[in-house]
């Protein structure tokens, strides 16, 4: 087996993650439904918005098969095993020739955005502690990203305080902050201060954000599904490495990391040129607490994942080959599994030994703390 360790996988949450919700918060709780409004199989449902069941799990097959489109009908039952078994998922892992995964939300991804504060609250502390047993089958190799009710100060802290001493090494806030609040907003300092005392990365993760246009210009149309908004859904996480670095938030928690999941990474030597001159041409709007110019805090405090993109792995010394880490994306649509390896052999072409070592295992590694060989 290789020593690639996927940074970026997912699972699907099931039906026991959501059980007793309804009873607490009424029509407000996220409901599972069963061909709703004409659809065919089973959706988890955030008020008006929906996430296909069988949708989140078909890796290795393709949208544009007939056969994808009965299966994603099963719902539940047309996932793989090692979707929601943590034993069957070692040997999905195997197939795919991976060591170990660091694990997001499935049809929690739709959470973020969900504007019903305190069932988000109790959903995701239900969802971390399902989570945490989940992963506790194969510690080192299955490792479990904890999500925080952000934009919501308090309670991310109390949630982030909570899942640390459970053991989490990694914690999932909103890929984009609210319009009228950006995270160069002094009301989050507080939490900024809690999760840099913790030592463990922020994960921002694509569809992750605090509306479900991640603040992207409607006629764009949607970043999940629209041509235009999905090719350009990258933006909102530019936008947010901006709010982050420029307004002085990285400079002033030096020892804070963050990860930028799934935007991929072909635009980013690009775009840190040009937030580097941007900040140059308009230093009056970024903060005095820049000493560096802005690629120098991305450098030394972010993290940017890609799954087959080529493009950054030309343009990784621009980047930093320090700050790429590779994943599968297993077991959604999008996923590379189960054909990891050929697309790596096919990307890394011609790429030094220990550059593709440190972007395909030991930067991820490093970043949660996994020090040990996964058993």
């Amino acid at each position: 087996m290789s020593t690639y360790y996927s940074c970026d996988s997912h699972v699907v949450e099931p039906p026991e993650v959501f059980a007793g919700l309804e009873a607490r918060f009424g029509s407000r709780a996220p409901r599972i439904l069963q061909n709703p409004e004409g659809k065919r199989g089973t959706y988890i449902a955030f008020g008006k918005a929906m996430f296909s069941v069988g949708r989140l799990g078909i890796a290795g097959h393709r949208l544009d098969d007939p056969a994808t489109q009965e299966l994603m009908a099963r719902g539940y039952e047309g996932l793989n095993p090692g979707v929601y078994d943590p034993v069957a998922r070692l040997k999905v892992q195997e197939i795919d020739g991976i060591i170990g995964e660091v694990v997001y939300p499935g049809a929690n991804m739709l959470a973020f955005s969900y504007p019903e504060r305190d069932v988000v609250h109790a959903l995701f502390c239900r969802y971390n502690d399902w989570l945490r047993e989940y992963c506790s089958h194969a510690p080192g190799r299955l490792v479990g990203i904890a999500c925080l009710p952000l934009p919501d100060v308090d309670a991310a802290i109390q949630e982030l305080e909570r899942t640390a001493q459970k053991g989490f090494h990694g914690f999932a806030i909103p890929c984009s902050a609210p319009p009228d609040k950006p995270y160069s907003h002094p009301d989050y300092e507080p939490f900024w201060q809690a999760a840099e005392e913790s030592g463990f990365p922020l994960s921002m993760h694509i569809f992750c954000g605090s509306t479900l246009d991640m603040g992207l210009p409607a006629h764009w149309g949607s970043p999940t599904s629209g041509i235009v908004g999905y090719t350009m859904a990258h933006g909102a996480i530019v936008a947010t490495i901006a709010q982050l670095i420029c307004s002085g938030v990285a400079a002033r928690h030096p020892r804070l990391k963050f990860v930028c999941c799934e935007f991929e990474t072909g635009w980013l030597a690009h775009v840190l040129q040009r937030l580097d001159h941007a900040t140059y041409r308009a230093r009056e709007e970024a903060s005095p607490d820049l000493t560096m110019p802005p690629s120098a805090y991305f450098r030394r405090q972010f993290h940017a994942s890609f799954e087959d993109d080529q493009l950054g792995v030309m343009t990784r010394h621009a980047i930093g080959v320090d700050n790429l880490i590779w994943g599968n994306d297993y077991p959604h649509h999008d996923s590379i599994w189960p054909h990891s390896q050929e697309v790596l052999d096919r990307i890394f072409q011609g790429v030094p030994a220990d550059e593709k070592h440190k972007m395909t295992s030991g930067n991820v590694r490093k970043l949660y703390g996994i020090t040990a060989p996964p058993s």
